[in-house]
C-alpha cells in the first residue's frame, strides 16, 4: 500500500494571504482539522505549510498572541513535510515520526500537491491488512 493508494486527493487548500479566520470557517465548512497552506510561485500554486485546528487554538487566539497574526502565512507550521505517491506505510510513519505531524501532504516531484495522507489513514490500512492476513491464516477464500 501506497500513500496514493490510502490518502486522499480532496484537500482543503488556502492562499498563504487567507485570514485565519477564514481557515476557521473553511475547516468547520469541509469538516476538516487542517489546512494546506499555498503559495504563488513561478512555477505555479505549491504548498507552503499546514494550519490544523490546533495551530489556530494556540498561534492565533492563545492569550500570549501579542504579535499581528493577520494571515496564515503568520501561523503556518513549516516547514512542510510531505511525501511521494509512491511512499510506503512503513515511509510514511518514518515521516511523521521524524516530522512529528500526522498529515502529509502528497506531492509530485515539481512540488504540485495531489493529495493528502493522515496517521487515520495509515492505521486504517494497517487494519486492513491485519484483518486480511487473520482470514488467510485462517483458511478463508478471498471474495473479489
Amino acid at each position: 500500500m501506497r500513500a496514493a493508494d490510502i490518502g486522499t486527493n480532496r484537500v482543503v487548500q488556502l492562499n498563504e494571504s487567507s485570514s485565519p479566520e477564514e481557515a476557521a470557517c473553511t475547516m468547520r465548512h469541509h469538516d476538516v482539522g487542517c489546512v494546506v497552506v499555498t503559495k504563488n510561485t513561478l512555477l505555479g500554486v505549491v504548498p507552503s505549510g499546514m494550519v490544523t485546528d490546533r495551530d489556530l487554538a494556540t498561534r492565533f487566539l492563545s492569550a500570549e498572541n501579542d504579535e499581528d497574526k493577520s494571515s496564515l502565512h503568520d501561523i503556518e507550521s513549516i516547514p512542510l513535510a510531505t511525501c511521494r505517491p509512491d511512499a510506503t506505510i512503513d515511509e510514511l510513519v518514518d515521516i511523521m515520526l521524524g516530522s512529528h505531524v500526522r498529515r502529509l501532504p502528497i506531492v509530485d516531484e515539481e512540488g504540485t500537491l495531489l493529495g493528502i495522507v493522515t496517521l487515520d489513514d495509515v492505521i486504517a490500512a494497517l487494519a486492513e491488512l491485519l484483518h486480511r492476513v487473520s482470514r488467510a491464516a485462517a483458511g478463508a477464500k478471498a471474495i473479489d
